[in-house]
């Protein structure tokens, strides 16, 4: 019989890393990782490829936002409300002193701007707080019904942007003036002393046009 202690011989060795037969591990084979309980390691994910991911993202978004700008910005110098490159004031309804000019129904022709003390309305001599400006005009119906003309209608602009509105008008208060005719009247504008004026404007508050803007030069 076998002595199980006896050695034994290389040829009754199982192959070096193979169990004997009967399941058990031959004395000094190395235990293969499996058989050690141990799971395979996973591999990890880079964080250069996450960075990268991310910094593609952002790439993208970046070009999308730029396109996005591109697209709705323009040019103010050629943005469609601008024809011929011409100015706002050249684009206006605009004339000089003693040119006539349209608005609305009425054909108005400031005939002077100038200077005065006292100004007579109809009724006695006025007095103004600082000084008087008198815009000389004559306003022609040209529309096929009467219309009625007030010195409301009229404002004063001087150079400092601000806006006058008349203070006396004696023979312009409520003019109805039918189709073909003309009235011929002064407003005077209560303004401090040393004014510059720039401009005169006429305003027919019924109709939605702009106003006829008479310059003062």
């Amino acid at each position: 019989m076998n002595d199980p202690n006896r050695p034994q011989e290389p040829w009754q060795r199982p192959p070096e890393g193979q169990q004997p037969y009967g399941g058990q591990q031959y004395p000094g084979a190395p235990q293969q990782p499996w058989q050690q309980g141990q799971p395979p390691k996973k591999r990890k994910v880079w964080p250069w490829v996450l960075l990268g991911c991310g910094g593609a993202a952002l790439i993208v978004l970046l070009l999308m936002v730029g396109c996005g700008v591109a697209l709705f910005s323009g040019d103010p110098e050629e943005s469609p409300g601008q024809s011929g490159g011409g100015s706002a004031e050249e684009s206006q309804n605009s004339v000089a002193v003693g040119e006539p000019g349209n608005v609305s129904q009425w054909q108005v022709t400031v005939n002077s701007v100038g200077s005065a003390a006292t100004y007579d309305d109809g009724v006695s001599d006025q007095q103004p707080q600082g000084e008087f400006r008198v815009v000389d005009l004559t306003v022609e119906n040209t529309g096929q019904e009467s219309t009625t003309f007030d010195s409301t209608a009229v404002s004063l602009v001087d150079t400092e942007g601000n806006t006058h509105s008349a203070s006396f008008s004696g023979d312009m208060f409520l003019e109805q003036i039918n189709p073909g005719n003309q009235l011929n009247g002064t407003a005077a504008f209560d303004v401090p002393e040393g004014t510059e004026v720039e401009s005169v404007q006429i305003e027919d508050t019924s109709s939605f046009e702009g106003p006829l803007v008479v310059r003062v030069e």
